[in-house]
């Protein structure tokens, strides 16, 4: 009995160690799943060019779910944000915090994707993590001048301050 036992503890607690570490990484999408996902990014881009917000927003979705990167998700979010569905812009965005975070561990000399996720923190109205964000890349990329811009109080209130940025912020 106590080997059923000890049998069944170690087998549920490698099925959660397993699920634990299967929800924490993102699908990589295949090539095919890559094309795919840009086709639908550039539709959706056409279709927010002509204001049909509810294409755009299914072809952002249809982007991210085939390829989930950062910039879809964030797209998708916009699109979102301009028919004023704010909650699920939040999540959107959220999801693009995410992707963009994922890309920083897989390519951490890319300084891109600390910035990205930086704005992204931004437009959630998430300052505190932002600013944090930014002062970790400027110890990682200290001759980075776009990070150095950014991680300075003014560059940052200049980004906020922004028009474009306005648009997409919460």
């Amino acid at each position: 009995m106590k080997t059923t036992r000890r049998g069944i503890i170690f087998c549920s607690a490698l099925v959660l160690a397993v699920a634990a570490g299967c929800a924490a990484k993102r699908k990589v999408p295949t090539e095919r799943e890559q094309k795919e996902a840009a086709l639908y990014a550039s539709e959706g881009q056409f279709a927010l060019n002509m204001k049909q917000w509810p294409r755009a927003e299914e072809l952002y979705r249809k982007a991210a779910q085939a390829s989930p990167q950062g910039n879809y998700f964030l797209s998708l979010g916009v699109t979102r944000l301009r028919q004023n569905k704010r909650s699920e812009a939040k999540a959107a965005y959220e999801e693009a915090v995410r992707a963009f975070a994922d890309d920083a561990v897989r390519a951490p000399d890319f300084s891109e994707s600390w910035l990205r996720q930086a704005f992204v923190l931004a437009a959630l109205g998430r300052m505190d993590d932002s600013r944090a964000i930014l002062a970790k890349a400027a110890k990682k990329f200290p001759n980075d001048g776009k990070v150095r811009a950014l991680a300075d109080p003014k560059g940052f209130e200049q980004m906020i301050a922004a028009p474009n940025f306005k648009e997409m912020a919460l």
